[in-house]
């Protein structure tokens, strides 16, 4: 095989073939009913669906770009990710939004709609809104996923790069439609231990080689400075390949990216890690796994950072025709055997986050569609079976369409600022705005595809940074217009979601009649400690992700100083977070 020794090869077989037969494993259990299937059975303790989630979010194509983005923009690149790509999104997981979630007790994210609008018109039309937007959100992300999978494998196979895809994508899909949840939770179990086994070797080889202390210092002045700056260095346009090219104003792209990543982290997710949280046995074990999330993500920016530095070791000015590409570029300089060991590694990160996509695109087709509407005499056995043949139809759409992309940042930045956008607005409201509706939801989601397709179509030279600024402007006045002009849902049933999800937000009216009825204490201060700690976890999420950065700079002042301010707020938290976590005996 290109670039690998029959050793390397042996290790990546191997590695494939146990996560193969994980599937045959698990699938008596799994198969037994929808539950099983999609949720694990509702019992996942905190600590595997923690540990599971670490790994769900380490994706090679993610990982790909994010080396990208470390190698172009320096230390800047921590401010880029968590503000314009909305990583801020993970802390809040473990802040609220797990809990939260899990209070919902449904399947799936469309089918949430019921907990917060009832069972009448509105809210039917609302679900299947949210189940088609998702379905589409799902393809997209099985596309970036592929575009990642080829890129980087055509590097190590003797095949073209949608014939590696196409391998990998098959091995994935025995698991994950045999297996169902189940499969995924224990290999990503797995794959979280890889992963950090292989985070920690890359860290020793950077500081076993002496040479890497000093390649910062061959960067741009700027490039290693946290700062905040209107314009990025001069020449940094040079150097810099076009997709990468719009981050040279970084202080509007930033603005353009706070003003998203507000309704990003406020909306809540919106793919398979909504689904995770379901699976938990209690809104408590949802919320600790959140925190686990949190601390683990670190793993991406050491292994993240750890190729950087190895990649401008071995590379130097090669790897700037194409950062993405450093990586791979870095596994052919490695011993035999340390390749394949990592090739496994970096295999484990994709399948993680492609085996949960997968899993919850099934979901969404068997119990919003299938079920609901055009197969409701059949048994759980055939509901599971044609789960399964959802998961392989969803595998070779994503695919297919994947073959009109070749950069990893141009499929994630459409994604993420065109579909996602679509949605991010009404899903704030649905969680934070009492008289928002189910109709309101529905319309507001027509308006904001219309604002983002008009925009596309009319202005299609603008840059990023005001394309997203305008769509979030205009996405947001549509939305409240639209939430005034239309009635309010039944006081009951918002009352009924009040009480058992107790969200923060404008919920005056239905706190003071939950208060009337009984159901909430009218001193009850959890939704204030909720918001607060959205603001104290984004500070901890940021301060963990610098960590390993400075600790690979050697710069000891930026490292000590931020590993204090992570033990400090870790204090506050326990008090603010911890103490307030919901009992042991809320299911």
């Amino acid at each position: 095989m290109k670039n690998l020794h029959w050793i390397d090869v042996v290790l990546i077989g191997a590695y494939l073939l146990l996560v193969a037969l994980i599937g045959f494993w698990v699938q008596r259990r799994a198969t037994a009913h929808l539950d099983s299937y999609y949720l694990a059975g509702r019992n996942v303790p905190w600590w595997i669906l923690g540990l599971a989630g670490c790994s769900s979010y380490i994706d090679i194509g993610g990982t790909m770009a994010m080396v990208g983005a470390l190698y172009y923009l320096g230390l800047k690149s921590v401010w880029m990710t968590h503000v314009f790509w909305g990583w801020f999104i993970i802390c809040f997981y473990m802040a609220f939004q797990a809990k939260w979630i899990r209070r919902s007790g449904v399947m799936t994210f469309a089918e949430w709609n019921q907990t917060r609008y009832g069972d009448g018109r509105d809210a039917e039309a609302a679900r299947i809104a949210a189940a088609v937007f998702l379905l589409i959100l799902m393809i997209f992300n099985l596309m970036y996923i592929a575009v990642g999978i080829g890129k980087f494998a055509e590097e190590f196979l003797p095949l073209p790069r949608w014939g590696a895809t196409l391998l990998v994508f098959s091995v994935v899909g025995i698991y994950v439609t045999l297996g169902g949840f189940f499969g995924v939770i224990i290999t990503d179990i797995l794959q979280t231990v890889l992963i950090a086994v292989g985070a920690v070797v890359l860290g020793i080889m950077v500081f076993q080689n002496p040479d890497t202390a000093g390649l910062a210092a061959a960067q741009p002045g700027d490039w290693s400075s946290l700062n905040l700056t209107w314009r990025l260095w001069d020449g940094f346009l040079q150097t810099t390949p076009a997709s990468y090219a719009h981050f040279y104003f970084f202080g509007p792209v930033l603005l353009a990216g706070f003003s998203w990543v507000i309704f990003r982290i406020l909306a809540g997710p919106n793919v398979w890690d909504f689904q995770f949280f379901l699976t938990a046995r209690s809104s408590r074990d949802a919320a600790l796994a959140g925190g686990l999330w949190t601390v683990g993500y670190t793993l991406r920016w050491i292994i993240g950072c750890a190729f950087l530095m190895l990649g401008i070791y071995y590379l130097g000015a090669r790897a700037g025709f194409d950062a993405e590409k450093i990586m791979p570029l870095v596994l052919t300089n490695l011993p035999v055997g340390m390749r394949g060991m990592f090739m496994a590694v970096l295999l484990a990160a994709l399948m993680s986050t492609l085996d949960a996509m997968i899993n919850v695109t099934s979901s969404v087709v068997v119990n919003d569609f299938l079920k609901r509407y055009f197969a409701k005499n059949l048994s759980q056995k055939q509901l599971v079976r044609a789960g399964q043949a959802a998961s392989v139809v969803a595998l070779l759409l994503g695919f297919t369409f994947s073959l009109s992309f070749t950069h990893v940042i141009s499929i994630w930045e459409t994604m993420i600022f065109v579909v996602v956008t679509m949605i991010l607005v009404p899903a704030t409201m649905r969680w934070h705005w009492w008289r928002f509706s189910a109709r309101a939801f529905v319309w507001s989601m027509a308006a904001s595809a219309l604002v983002v397709a008009l925009q596309k179509i009319l202005f299609p030279g603008w840059p990023i940074s005001a394309t997203l600024a305008v769509d979030i402007l205009f996405c947001f006045l549509a939305t409240v217009i639209i939430g005034w002009i239309t009635p309010p849902p039944e006081m009951g049933i918002l009352v009924k979601f009040y009480s058992r999800v107790r969200p923060f937000g404008f919920w005056g009216p239905v706190k003071r009649e939950a208060v009337k009825r009984g159901l909430v204490a009218e001193n009850d201060r959890i939704p204030e400690f909720d918001a607060l700690n959205g603001f104290i976890t984004m500070g901890f999420q940021f301060s963990l992700a610098l960590i390993p950065f400075y600790l690979f700079l050697r710069d000891w002042n930026g490292f000590y100083t931020w590993l204090g301010i992570v033990i400090v707020l870790g204090g506050v938290l326990y008090f603010t977070w911890y103490k307030n976590l919901p009992g042991k005996d809320e299911v």
